[in-house]
């Protein structure tokens, strides 16, 4: 089927780039880049519509009422990872062998950080003024940070180039969400009964991945924590964990400023304009995740052939991010009366305005690849730091005066501030 396939794309291909479409390789990440990509659109199509129904159905302040808790909560997301990840990513794909003791070991570091994360959250809701409801409602959010720990499964299987059962899982777990929230809508349930069912996506995703991870024939039992990793996993990744912080502030901090400073109905309209542009953020990730074990071995055998990577890869992402920030330019109206509905037309200019921010979104996670290939997290922290500090200051500025526009404005500018970095930075060299 594959074969088949590649001898039609052949035909449109010149004749000196058509060994690539030969090599083994490259067939590998094609098909594990369509995988992801195929399964995520899949995925975020159902949770997309779903999640505009749940829109209209909330009404503007309900639905920001839950999205500033989710926000809220978001903000100490950076400790159920640790920022291991990448880290881990990394080590699986230069020692496969160690498998069972860096999942064993990773796991266990995740599950830490995940209690330690749901804990301060609810430390956070006791100790500041707000209302009985939203302190619910943050807390059962909190609580998917400890689930979230079998999520070193996907992992694996990234470094494996398997993406096709991370697919699965985030399939399964998509179906049954949004099953359940078609029930609440009809049954005319409430917001409580929505954040449950957010809750419960993280387990229906980590079910999906250890039931793939088994039928490998391999065994979560033979995992085991090595004390000894915890030191170089922290060593390398804290630096990684408080760029994370830093970049879910500068992700999440807009919609928790809004609702302080204008109110939950605001946080409602501006969380639908974000919500149309966050459907295409899996893009930049499922592309570098793909490619990032293909770069990290380039690396290693031929520099001219990384720092090629590297390049189409920044042209990739700049191509995509532009083309969608003008289809949705144009199309912003009738998109959000039509998934909306007309409560939230106030939606439209800060939807125009903020989809041109996944342009220094997209190149962004291209660059955090080119810097974790160097090693350089504490770079990438430094970066992330002065991003999310551009970003708090500026809606603070921007938001008394131009309202949600100025907060859908900050994080423009905000977005754009790693790139252009590393860019002018590095402009001499060949990687840009």
């Amino acid at each position: 089927m594959l074969d088949k396939i590649f001898a039609r794309i052949e035909k449109f291909v010149p004749l000196k780039w058509r060994w690539v479409l030969g090599h083994e390789g490259f067939k590998r990440y094609f098909v594990n880049t369509g995988w992801m990509f195929g399964g995520q659109v899949v995925s975020l199509l159902i949770a997309f519509f779903i999640s505009a129904w749940i829109a209209r159905y909330l009404g503007p302040e309900n639905y920001g009422i839950l999205n500033y808790a989710v926000a809220f909560a978001g903000l100490f997301s950076f400790l159920a990872s640790l920022g291991i990840d990448g880290i881990l990513n990394r080590e699986l794909v230069k020692f496969p062998e160690k498998r069972d003791e860096l999942l064993g070991t990773a796991f266990r570091l995740k599950l830490i950080g995940g209690l330690v994360a749901f804990l301060l959250v609810i430390l956070s809701t006791i100790i500041l003024e707000i209302s009985p409801l939203l302190k619910l409602l943050i807390s059962l959010y909190a609580f998917s940070f400890i689930l979230q720990a079998i999520n070193v499964i996907s992992i694996y299987f990234q470094a494996e180039v398997k993406a096709k059962n991370n697919v699965r899982a985030v399939l399964f777990a998509t179906l049954i969400s949004s099953l359940l929230k078609v029930v609440i809508i009809l049954s005319g349930q409430g917001v409580i009964w929505v954040m449950l069912v957010y809750v419960l996506d993280s387990l229906w995703q980590g079910l999906g991945l250890i039931s793939a991870y088994k039928e490998f024939g391999l065994k979560i039992k033979n995992w085991y924590f090595n004390k000894h990793l915890v030191r170089d996993f922290l060593k390398n990744s804290w630096p990684l964990m408080l760029a994370s912080a830093a970049a879910l502030i500068y992700l999440k901090i807009d919609q928790v400023m809004i609702g302080l400073m204008l109110g939950n109905r605001e946080v409602g309209i501006y969380a639908a304009a974000v919500r149309l542009v966050e459907v295409w953020y899996f893009i930049p990730g499922i592309i570098c995740t793909s490619l990032f074990p293909a770069i990290i071995n380039a690396k290693q055998t031929n520099f001219k052939i990384y720092y090629g990577r590297l390049k189409n890869l920044y042209l990739l992402m700049a191509f995509i991010s532009i083309f969608l920030a003008v289809v949705i330019t144009f199309l912003a109206k009738p998109l959000i009366y039509f998934l909306f509905g007309y409560n939230y037309l106030e939606a439209v200019f800060i939807l125009q305005i903020y989809t041109w921010s996944s342009v220094g979104l997209f190149l962004g996670v291209a660059v955090n690849q080119y810097l974790m290939s160097e090693n350089l997290v504490k770079t990438i922290f430094w970066l992330n730091f002065s991003a999310m500090l551009i970003n708090v200051i500026l809606n603070l500025i921007f938001i008394p005066i131009f309202g949600l526009a100025g907060a859908a404005l900050a994080t423009l500018i905000s977005y754009l501030v790693i790139p252009l970095f590393v860019f002018i930075n590095n402009s001499k060299k060949q990687v840009l």
